[in-house]
This record gives C-alpha cells, structure tokens and sequence, in this order.
C-alpha cells in the first residue's frame, strides 16, 4: 500500500514554487509515499486569474484540507508556513496517521507576543517541524524557550530563513537543503514506524 502524503502549500506561493515543486520530487524519490499536492480554492483562483487573492478565514482552509482527505482510509497531513499549521488542525482524524510542517509559522513578523502555540496543543498524532534557525516566523533562540508538546518534535535547520535559503557562509546549495530536508521527513517517518504500517 501506498500511504498518501498530502502537502499544503503557504498563503503566497502555491505549488508552483521553487521549493515545493523540489520538494515533492525528492519525497517521492526517496520512498515509497505518494505525494499529493492540496491546493486550497484560493490559490486556484489566484492562479487562474493570475490577481493575487488572500486566504480566507482560517475554519474554510481547515474545513478545505478536511473534505481533502476524508476518503483516505490512512495518510499523512503536511504543509509549509500556513499549509502546516492548517494541517496541525487534522489530527483528530483517524485516518490522519502523522503530520509534517515546514516553517511552521510560530507568530506573525516581529510579533512573538502573539504567538501560535495553541495550534501544536492537543495534538493527537505525531508532529514533525523543520524550522530553519533563522527563521523570521519561529527562530531558533525564541522556539527553543517555549514548552511544546511530547509529540512535537523540531528539526532545525542551521542558517536557513523561512523559505529555506541559507547564507553563502554556510555553503549550502539550496538543492542541498530541500534534499536534506525530503531525507529528514522520511527518516523521521520510518523512525515512526509510520511507513512500515502500511
């Protein structure tokens, strides 16, 4: 069985983007998952029309992501920046065996006080989150102070910013770190004993 692996893109860029158009090839390259880009209405106007289009309320992207799976007898959730964090918010599904964030968006630009730590409580499922170090949604020094949940875990990636791009100083292509990336989701998940159930 092959054990679907939906991934949601961020609120700005749809699966067009650089990022997840490598990232989906290299999961897939790397295991037996099947990737199944989630684009939520949105962006599928935004990209028809080619007018850039804000999401809508927080509930219709959920309830969206929801509909999506809702046939799969067993899958992953993931998602990057907004993706991940509406994708936090499928646990309770029984069907939802994992989910996997990618910059997960932990408060707004410069306004940590209004943070997004209620999102990650009440997880019933395991949670991966790569973060890059540098990232200005949820960097490093901030994240590691907080308490997160037991089945959180962060995976940290040094010098890279919210998209993943890392400083030439660290000498890193950033074909290097998406392949680091894809490499930490299936380890992770095969650690999880997630991929080896189905």
């Amino acid at each position: 069985m092959t054990l679907p692996f939906f991934l949601a893109h961020g609120a700005g860029a749809g699966h067009q983007s650089d990022f997840l158009t490598q990232l989906q090839q290299r999961l897939q390259s790397a295991s037996s998952i099947l990737v199944s880009p989630m684009t939520f209405d949105y962006m599928s106007q935004q990209e028809a029309t080619r007018k850039r289009r804000p999401p809508p309320q927080f509930k219709t992207l959920v309830a969206e992501y929801e509909n999506r799976i809702s046939s799969e007898t067993a899958c992953i959730v993931s998602g990057k920046s907004m993706g991940g964090r509406v994708a936090t918010q499928l646990s309770k599904h029984e069907q939802v065996k994992a989910i996997v964030c990618y910059g997960f968006p932990f408060y707004p630009p410069r306004k940590p006080e209004k943070h997004r730590l209620l999102f990650l409580e009440g997880l019933e499922k395991p949670c991966l989150i790569i973060q890059g170090t540098r990232d200005p949604l949820g960097n490093l020094d901030w994240v590691s102070q907080q308490v997160l949940p037991s089945n959180v875990e962060i995976h940290w990636v040094d010098g890279a910013d919210h998209d993943f791009k890392v400083l030439k100083k660290y000498n890193k292509t950033q074909n290097e770190v998406i392949e680091e990336i894809a490499q930490l989701t299936i380890e992770w998940l095969q650690n999880k004993q997630i991929l080896s159930s189905f």
